[in-house]
């Protein structure tokens, strides 16, 4: 393996390649052994950090050392003459945050990806075969672990005895945003389920992009979008399905 490769697939693990460079990267994936072996042993490594690291406080001495040299240190003068230019920055920075802070709030409460993204997200883990960090049928495995690592719990139905079959859960991350991706399988059809916490958006009809299909829905302050290429009835019911057990 080269040592761009190394580099790629760091990149690659942390999100910094485009839509297209990912999928032309998964392609080499699909394809390289060796690549694979170091991706996966490069997620392994991750995973222990994740589960095994230790965070430790600093000694109260380290605290008292570092007090007494701030005391140490000399006061700045402060003279009339800087008075007024922080006094009118502190007025200028009021002003922008009370203007600025409302619509940043509403755009956190109202946060939603772009459809081409969740799209682009899905069709990467059809490329890749990267569909689950957690591989298991069993919803009690899978949703312990997404709650585990993301902070919210989303539901995770058992919908086999309707033909969709649980396949696990990967973390994602779409605009930045840390989210839960179910997956399920219905005959040779997956489908990726996104879950971030949120004011759900009120379910709409089902967008097409690429030959894949796009249905939304939210529940119990949760946002749900499922990705599929299932015809659009059949993703209509999966989500009708999944909807009635969340």
């Amino acid at each position: 393996m080269t040592r761009d490769d190394e580099l790629r697939l760091h990149a690659y693990l942390d999100g910094e390649l485009g839509a297209t460079e990912s999928i032309e990267f998964e392609r080499r994936l699909a394809d390289d052994a060796e690549l694979r072996k170091g991706l996966a042993e490069l997620r392994a490594i991750g995973e222990r950090i994740r589960s095994q690291a230790r965070y430790h406080e600093a000694p109260p001495r380290l605290r008292e050392r570092v007090l007494a040299r701030v005391r140490r240190q000399e006061p700045r003068p402060r003279g009339r003459w800087i008075f007024w230019p922080t006094l009118a920055t502190a007025t200028a920075l009021t002003a922008v945050l009370a203007w600025f802070t409302p619509a940043l709030i509403r755009q956190t409460a109202g946060w939603e990806p772009r459809v081409d993204e969740v799209m682009d997200d899905h069709l990467r883990a059809t490329l890749g075969a990267h569909w689950v960090d957690v591989a298991s049928s069993d919803r009690h495995t899978v949703k312990p672990w997404l709650s585990a690592h993301l902070g919210f719990s989303p539901a995770v139905p058992d919908l086999s005895d309707q033909g969709f079959e649980l396949i696990g859960g990967r973390l994602d991350v779409l605009d930045s945003r840390p989210v839960a991706a179910l997956v399920y399988r219905h005959r040779q059809h997956m489908i990726s389920v996104f879950v971030w916490p949120g004011e759900p958006a009120p379910a709409g009809g089902v967008t097409e992009r690429r030959g894949y299909h796009l249905v939304r829905w939210g529940a119990g302050g949760l946002s749900y979008w499922a990705v599929s290429d299932l015809n659009e009835n059949e993703l209509r019911d999966f989500a009708r399905l999944l909807s009635s057990r969340t």
